[in-house]
């Protein structure tokens, strides 16, 4: 059994030192591509995003934008973030006015988005959106806080060692 609770704690601490590092290579992308993450919140560009998929996007200069690409802006006048597919494109300015439309809507976005950068989607996993927004939550980063202190302490609870019954010691 001692063996088997051994492997356990190996493929436990394995996993935790897995996530831990593709956290750092998220960080350090962000950074060096300006990526990040975007999750698909409502049906507007289904059935090719669903709601709840995951997609890594990078900035780029909204004149690099071209009619096709999926793209998040924000909206100037509530702040909230929008993932819709390139219309059209035109500079203006120091960057351009972008024309949006849902896949799943039946009219373009009312007003063009007048921005100087976009986050292009690069690539998107359906379903993994979901479980990164339950992840958010308190409840689970309080388990998950529990679960990692818990399997530390079980890494590194010294070990027993076994006693030889019979051994006498002469003290020289």
């Amino acid at each position: 059994m001692s063996g088997i609770l051994k492997v356990s704690r190996e493929i436990a601490l394995t996993l935790v030192a897995v996530l831990g590092l593709v956290c750092i290579l998220a960080l350090v992308l962000g950074f060096v591509y300006k990526a990040s993450f975007v999750v698909f919140r409502t049906g507007s560009m289904e059935p090719i995003y669903p709601v709840g998929a995951l997609s890594l996007t990078v900035q780029v200069p909204a004149t690099e934008l071209a009619p096709g690409d999926v793209v998040s802006v924000k909206r100037s006048e509530s702040g909230v973030l929008v993932t819709h597919r390139v219309v059209s494109v035109e500079p203006s300015g120091t960057g351009a006015s972008l024309r949006l439309k849902g896949d799943a809507n039946s009219s373009e976005d009312p007003l063009p988005y007048q921005v100087e950068t976009g986050q292009k989607v690069l690539l998107t996993v359906p379903a993994v959106g979901s479980w990164v927004m339950a992840m958010r939550g308190p409840g689970f980063i309080a388990a998950a806080t529990l679960a990692v202190a818990g399997l530390v302490v079980w890494a590194y609870w010294p070990k027993r060692v076994a006693r030889h019954k019979g051994v006498v010691s002469t003290g020289r």
